[in-house]
């Protein structure tokens, strides 16, 4: 289950670089061509989307802003590049969550090489 309706389903991106509240990740999914950004203040998020099949924010275009309350948090961002994602919350969120990767090798939550974000952030 996807935690937002957006370009990126964070469950399955492999953590490469985070420290805290920022997190540079692979999306190695067939899915994952094209681009898109999120930028976020509050619950106030503008949205831009370049992607074959991402959902889209109004019926002809995918570049929007939109109320969304995703978290507590009070600025996020979200720039996915083909295979690239990097991401920031702060303070962190559902989407961010904290953790601590050096070069593939995740730390913090879970210790463990080449971790999907959601293999990382269960408690094992």
């Amino acid at each position: 289950m996807k935690i937002h309706d957006d370009a990126v389903d964070e469950e399955k991106v492999i953590l490469c670089c985070a420290l805290c509240c920022v997190n540079l990740s692979v999306y190695p999914a067939c899915d994952c061509w094209g681009c898109s950004g999120k930028a976020g203040v509050c619950c106030c998020n503008a949205e831009l989307c370049c992607k074959p099949g991402a959902p889209l924010l109004f019926p002809f275009c995918c570049v929007g802003c939109k109320p969304e309350c995703d978290g507590c948090s009070i600025i996020n961002g979200q720039v996915h590049a083909c295979c690239a994602v990097m991401s920031c919350a702060m303070p962190c969120n559902e989407e961010v969550p904290v953790a601590v990767s050096v070069a593939g090798l995740t730390l913090y939550p879970r210790c463990g090489l080449c971790l999907t974000q959601k293999e990382a952030m269960v408690r094992g």
